[in-house]
């Protein structure tokens, strides 16, 4: 094999190796953003895209008209309705201003609804929030 061949091949094979590490790099998780109305509240999830397993989820409830009221309860339903799984019900506590906390267990990849249920007083609404889950 001649010098200048050897050379192509070892550009070639240089260019290949570095085009694979680039495709397997990680690559940096795109942030949660998912949003609901219910009622008189705007019911937000930001952060870091759930995995699978427990995940601490922070939701941010405000006035959707502006002005806060405060909720009297707030409760965390995740299901995968596609799978016809339902995980048991997380009663949120207060984290803050706006802010409630609680764990929800994520039992498998894909699509989940998380519904946040509102309580205040003798009223109920409830905001469906989609999130992805990967293993």
């Amino acid at each position: 094999m001649s010098r200048q061949r050897l050379i192509v091949v070892a550009v070639i094979a240089g260019v290949a190796v570095a085009a694979g590490m680039w495709l397997l790099w990680p690559k940096p998780a795109t942030p949660l953003v998912a949003e609901a109305t219910a009622g008189p509240y705007l019911v937000r999830i930001t952060g870091t895209p759930p995995k699978v397993g427990i995940n601490p989820l922070v939701v941010e409830i405000t006035g959707s008209a502006g002005e806060s009221p405060t909720p009297e309860s707030v409760t965390f339903e995740p299901a995968m309705p596609q799978m016809g799984h339902a995980t048991t019900p997380v009663v949120a506590r207060p984290d803050g201003t706006e802010h409630y906390r609680g764990d929800v267990n994520l039992s498998m990849p894909g699509q989940w609804e998380i519904t946040v249920r509102i309580s205040n007083g003798k009223d109920h609404y409830d905001a469906v929030l989609n999130v992805t889950t990967t293993g």
